[in-house]
């Protein structure tokens, strides 16, 4: 008998305490009826949330108010300075300047660049020709000159023999002019030697820091 008193109270605080009692109960197309524009997640809001024909007449495509996400899609072969080969950037006025110039240079299609020492500019005018054999120059097995596509990775090396020595050169080279051009890194190459003839500017780094 206290069971079933038990299950009594039970049924009956249900019956009491329920959503439809509370006037809780869903109503329109969510309690099964007819659709209302109360339906909604709020006021004035028809939206149509799974995809199908809206019945209120609007697009059914749900959209979010507020700022569309910008998509910055990365430009390809940005031409690159001196500034992305630099490992440290530049100090004090002149060094400033000599880097703000480099920046400055572009490239041509029917040249090639080479950073040189002083001393290898002095053999360029006193022989003619060139065949640089500084360190880290050339690879195992490989005699002659490395020239770059690119004159701000030229102009690095330049920058950096004018850091340590004070005095520096840029070479303009003319491709056509030069001995065969042997593949090294991308856009590098290394040539047997470099003549006088290929040489069509030379850019000293002094006159670069004013």
């Amino acid at each position: 008998m206290p069971l079933k008193l038990f299950d009594q109270l039970v049924t009956q605080f249900l019956n009491d305490n329920t959503t439809a009692s509370a006037g809780m109960a869903a109503d329109g197309g969510q309690g099964g009826g007819d659709y209302k524009a109360s339906d909604t997640y709020a006021t004035g809001d028809n939206r149509n949330i799974f995809g199908t024909q809206s019945l209120s007449g609007t697009p059914d495509i749900v959209t979010r108010k507020g700022k569309a996400k910008k998509s910055h899609k990365k430009k390809l072969n940005e031409s690159k300075t001196i500034y992305d080969y630099l490992l440290f950037p530049p100090e004090g006025e002149e060094h400033i300047n000599i880097v703000n110039n480099i920046a400055k240079l572009q490239n041509q299609p029917d040249e090639v660049y080479r950073g040189i020492s002083s001393a290898e500019y002095k053999n360029l005018k006193k022989n003619g020709f060139v065949v640089s054999r500084g360190a880290g120059n050339t690879r195992k097995g490989v005699v002659g000159s490395y020239v770059a596509d690119d004159i701000q990775l030229a102009g690095r090396f330049a920058f950096h023999e004018y850091k340590q020595k004070g005095r520096a050169y840029l070479l303009v080279l003319d491709r056509d002019k030069l001995p065969k051009l042997n593949p090294a890194d991308k856009g590098n190459y290394w040539t047997s030697q470099i003549p006088g003839s290929a040489v069509k500017k030379v850019i000293n780094l002094q006159d670069l820091a004013t």
